[in-house]
């Protein structure tokens, strides 16, 4: 879902060259103490550094963003990687337009854990949907019958 979502969010921001839809998508699903802000910037670094084999916006990814929104969690001296990367590997205004006062928010860490929670919530995890499986009890038992009746 979140894919088709930032899909959805790329075609837009290539359609209209802003990021109007982001900022909207943004402003509506996370708070507005920084952590909308920190989801756009690292959404504007995923749109203008997409590249490879595919069209990009296939490359838009739940795993690509949440690498992107962890810059912001890794320390590197007093500082993180996010402030790094604007400041010594971007090479776009938009990006520091959206995140150059934020990468100095002491609150920073809480903001990225809120939008990697959200992130969260939307990778597939098949273990825990096999265990909810409502035939799940009746097959440990018929194992534990065949056990006992030694077929197995």
């Amino acid at each position: 879902m979140i894919n088709r979502i930032l899909a959805e969010l790329f075609e837009d921001y290539e359609k209209n060259k802003n990021f109007d839809a982001v900022i909207e998508f943004a402003e509506k699903t996370f708070p507005s103490d920084g952590t909308a802000q920190l989801f756009i910037g690292c959404v504007v670094i995923l749109f203008t550094h997409l590249n490879g084999l595919f069209k990009p916006k296939y490359s838009c990814s739940r795993e690509t963003l949440e690498s992107i929104v962890l810059l912001a969690k890794e320390k590197v001296g007093t500082s993180n990687l996010l402030a790094f990367y604007i400041d010594r590997v971007n090479t776009e205004k938009n990006i520091s337009k959206y995140l150059l006062k934020l990468v100095d928010d002491p609150n920073l860490d809480k903001y990225a854990d809120v939008i990697l929670d959200y992130l969260e919530g939307f990778k597939p995890d098949w273990v825990s949907d096999v265990k909810k499986h409502p035939s799940l009890n009746k097959y440990i038992e018929s194992l534990e019958k065949k056990k006992d009746d030694g077929s197995c």
